[in-house]
């Protein structure tokens, strides 16, 4: 082994001299920028070849040609860019198209990844899980960074690094794999330009239409970013191969002959509205046989004081491959159907209560693994259970009932073996015994649950939770009690909008493994335990 600590010792030693000049330290923005940063790269490129010392030296001899005319820190990403595989570097360039300094949701990404066929098979492994895959070989080589995580510690946002932008862009303009324009001036775009597969549009045009033409032939992803609606009226009728459209404000004209895009997969849109409006989804996208994902959101400038209603229009039934149906938080759903040919469903979210349940749609669903439905009555809650039991899958669970609607008890839910996720918005008084919680629940949110003081006490014994949310009116008593032993596992417990709690009590042997404790909107809260006090957080 000692050869290879020698060339490791050459190697670093040569960059800490080459990276550590003036002119490279003057550049430092973020650690990437400086001599540790591109050490921490390389040392994750090395991490990934043989442990020989004919692999480590032509490592070695690679970066010390490239360093002689060539920019420094440039070099050791264009090497690390160069070891990727095939669809590693798609992977990495398509990042590029996402505005500088973006939060982008690695959820999002993975769905983008999935349609854009950029992912080999992976024995079993499901499509996203093999990007996701993906996503943790470019994070395990530096090459995107970690923005957030989940409560739970997994990644949740991802961010690029200016320099890594910088390097998908120049690398994804050369390939013709990609194409950014921002800004108010449009030029007329070169033919070469237009040969590009996938464009990104970053800010306000004052028309696009006349700009985004010559793309059509040749477009298959077009996603905006920081677009208003006022002047979003054109029509994508001619781009034929398209297969991403994200980023599409409405109300607007623009979706009216979204029926004419047959490979559409993705179908990403924002609505955005100053006043209250019923904003309705056009009924040709009951043609987009081969969309995977539709999601309905908010625009960023959204208030939530404006309220509107979304229409889904009843074609969804006709998308067969549909995966992920994301419909957009707060807002009202007008009733659809959901027949049982959307087999294919992973991901259904916010999607109101209604007769589909007792017709058996929702237990023909036995691919999804997250499931939130709103607007629940009591009457609602056995079908719904019956349903789940089909649902082997099912990941995450979210049931939000309507005001003064009370769950009816007691309430069974043992038998989902691999949920790890409830939440629950709605009176419940008593909860269930902790045998008929799912055996590996690792996270449960309560909200507007009105609980009974000694009913808290359940939740202590649950064997895996790990996160444990007591929303706005889910206790209204003065005392939080946590006895001995109780919440073995659980890491973080975050109490919001408690207005009548005044005291936690811990007792000793119980919340040892606590690694935060969360204090928002609880304003007669004033003791809580010592031992805590290093791990509290206020908001």
């Amino acid at each position: 082994m000692g050869i290879y600590f020698s060339l490791l010792f050459r190697l670093y030693g040569y960059l800490l001299f080459q990276l550590n000049l003036p002119q490279n330290r003057q550049r430092s923005r973020l650690p990437l920028d400086t001599s540790n940063g591109c050490l921490i790269l390389k040392g994750r490129l090395l991490s990934t070849k043989r442990k020989t010392a004919e692999e480590w030296r032509s490592v070695f001899q690679n970066i010390t040609w490239r360093l002689i005319d060539e920019d420094r820190v440039s070099a050791v990403l264009a090497l690390s860019y160069n070891d990727l595989s095939f669809y590693l570097k798609s992977c990495f360039l398509h990042l590029g198209l996402f505005p500088e300094d973006s939060s982008i949701s690695k959820t999002k990404m993975i769905h983008l990844w999935v349609v854009e066929r950029f992912l080999p098979q992976q024995g079993e492994e499901t499509a996203e899980g093999v990007a996701e895959n993906c996503l943790n070989e470019l994070i395990n080589r530096c090459m995107v960074q970690v923005g957030t995580l989940t409560s739970l510690g997994r990644v949740k946002t991802i961010r690029m690094h200016d320099l890594l932008r910088d390097l998908s862009i120049s690398k994804g303009k050369e390939e013709s794999f990609l194409e950014i324009n921002s800004g108010q001036e449009i030029e007329s775009p070169t033919s070469q330009h237009t040969k590009c597969r996938r464009l990104a549009i970053h800010g306000e045009h004052d028309n696009p239409y006349v700009f985004l033409n010559p793309y059509a032939p040749y477009l298959r992803s077009l996603q905006f970013f920081n677009i208003g609606y006022s002047k979003f009226g054109f029509i994508f009728k001619d781009f034929k191969l398209l297969m991403v459209l994200d980023g599409v404000p409405m109300p607007s004209q623009a979706l009216s002959a979204v029926g004419n895009l047959i490979q559409l997969r993705y179908l990403g849109v924002l609505i955005r509205t100053k006043k209250f409006k019923k904003v309705t989804l056009p009924e040709s996208i009951g043609k987009l046989k081969n969309l995977h994902t539709l999601k309905v959101d908010y625009h960023v400038s959204f208030s939530v004081r404006f309220v509107c209603w979304c229409c889904i229009p009843d074609v969804i039934w006709k998308l067969k491959n549909l995966r992920h149906l994301l419909l957009v938080h707060g807002a009202g759903v007008m009733n659809f159907r959901l027949n049982n040919t959307l087999n294919n469903l992973r991901t259904l979210t916010n999607v109101g209560a209604g007769r589909w349940i007792e017709d058996g749609r929702l237990a023909s669903m036995t691919g999804l693994r997250r499931l939130k439905i709103v607007l629940l009555e009591k009457g609602h809650l056995n079908s719904v259970l019956s349903s789940i039991e089909r649902l082997h899958c099912l990941e995450s669970l979210s049931l939000e009932f309507l005001v003064n609607q009370v769950f009816p008890t007691p309430i069974s839910l043992s038998h989902f073996e691999h949920l790890h996720k409830l939440h629950l918005d709605g009176v419940i008084k008593r909860l269930p015994e902790p045998h008929e919680f799912p055996p590996n629940l690792i996270k449960f949110s309560l909200l507007n649950s009105d609980l009974e003081e000694d009913s808290i006490v359940k939740l202590q014994w649950l064997p895996n939770l790990k996160m444990l949310l007591l929303g706005y009116n889910s206790y209204k008593w003065t005392k939080l009690v946590c006895y001995s032993q109780g919440f073995p596992q659980l890491h973080i417990l975050h109490l919001l909008s408690l207005e009548y709690l005044e005291e936690l009590i811990v007792e000793e042997g119980a919340m040892m493994k606590l690694k935060n404790l969360k204090i928002s909107r609880c304003p007669s809260l004033g003791k809580i335990p010592e031992r805590f006090k290093l791990l509290t957080t206020y908001s």
